[in-house]
């Protein structure tokens, strides 16, 4: 009879699994549907309608933050990667996730906290280095922003947001001659670049 139940009862979990598996795979499909016509609404309605069914799903909070952020909506964002973040503490996709609300809101100090839970798990990584930098730049350490972004750049030369911060970083350093090479290099990565262009402008005032 025990080894009845037991086998019942993997079978239930088998069944289960494959039931939200299939739910959430159509859901999905059509959210990425919509998400390249930029109707971001339906492409979140897609997946919401199916989150109080799964609201532990990891997938499901990751895309919701990055759908809400592309719609301009940083609170829902916020929240939805959060979400992930507390379900799989050392996601970095999460992490850097949930850094892109927090910027767009000005919440500097809760993007240093990421940044530097990301390095605690990835030491070293360039895009925890690149967040610092830009953060610090935002508060006006410009030494610890030149500090964060050159480390990033050793290993990214050719990236062009790196270029172009680090220049900025320079360029309020008063380090005219070394922001104007970033500047350039940032323009052999992008010739056709409205920042690049904005940054070039300036330098040559």
């Amino acid at each position: 009879m025990k080894q009845f139940f037991f086998a019942f009862g993997f079978l239930f979990v088998i069944f289960s699994g494959n039931a939200q598996n299939g739910d959430l795979l159509s859901a999905f499909e059509k959210s990425y549907i919509h998400e390249i016509n930029q109707d971001y609404i339906k492409s979140i309605s897609s997946l919401e309608a199916l989150y109080t069914k799964y609201p532990s799903n990891f997938e499901t909070n990751l895309r919701l933050g990055w759908l809400h952020y592309l719609s301009g909506n940083f609170k829902d964002s916020d929240k939805y990667y959060s979400k992930a973040v507390e379900l799989k503490p050392l996601a970095l996709e999460a992490i850097y996730g949930n850094i892109l609300p927090l910027l767009a809101q000005g919440k500097y100090n809760e993007v240093l906290i990421l940044s530097n839970k990301a390095l605690s798990i990835a030491p070293n990584d360039s895009r925890a280095e690149y967040y610092i930098g830009v953060v610090s730049y935002y508060q006006k350490d410009y030494p610890k922003s030149e500090r964060f972004l050159e480390k990033a750049i050793n290993k990214y030369p050719f990236d062009l947001d790196l270029n172009l911060m680090l220049g900025w970083t320079k360029f309020a350093l008063g380090k005219k001659n070394e922001a104007k090479a970033l500047f350039q290099v940032a323009q052999r990565n992008s010739p056709n670049s409205t920042a690049v262009k904005t940054a070039l402008d300036a330098i040559n005032k």
